[in-house]
């Protein structure tokens, strides 16, 4: 596994995009995370049950708009840091479209905070790769019933 400061320029840019993400989360840069989705795009975060059903049940499911009043709405004064730590990233790409993964767990003052999947859509005719949907699927029954800022 590697955190994010672990990035580096040997990997895949579709899987670095992963990593910018959760480094960028983690130094609370809001207008970093922002600059990684497209223009239009999806930013959703569902529990690890509903998904495997398929379900259409998500805690988040925000346009990118949607996504920046979050951010603006919840300065990182009031919170402490985390740290995530990103596993098994993959990257495929099919067509325009490169689909990106990885398996993550968050941790908040040494404690576990939150673990899951990113799931991701980037297009891949772009110069610069941005998400065009990024999926956060969340394990374990203890998921939050409202998120305040992206995970």
């Amino acid at each position: 596994m590697a955190t994010t400061a672990q990035s580096s320029s040997a990997v895949d840019p579709a899987i670095d995009l992963l990593y910018r993400y959760a480094a960028a989360l983690d130094q609370f840069d809001y207008d970093g995370v922002l600059s990684m989705f497209d223009k239009p795009s999806r930013y959703r975060v569902q529990c690890r049950k509903n998904y495997e059903r398929n379900g259409v049940l998500h805690i988040v499911n925000d346009t990118d708009d949607q996504l920046g009043f979050r951010l603006l709405s919840h300065p990182s004064l009031r919170l402490e840091p985390t740290v995530h730590v990103l596993g098994n990233p993959s990257a495929r790409r099919d067509g325009d479209r490169i689909e990106v993964g990885a398996t993550f767990n968050i941790d908040r003052n040494g404690k576990p905070l939150f673990s899951g999947e990113y799931i991701g859509t980037i297009k891949a005719s772009d110069a610069s790769l941005k998400f065009t949907e990024l999926l956060v699927v969340l394990e374990g029954d203890s998921v939050p019933g409202s998120v305040q800022i992206p995970i």
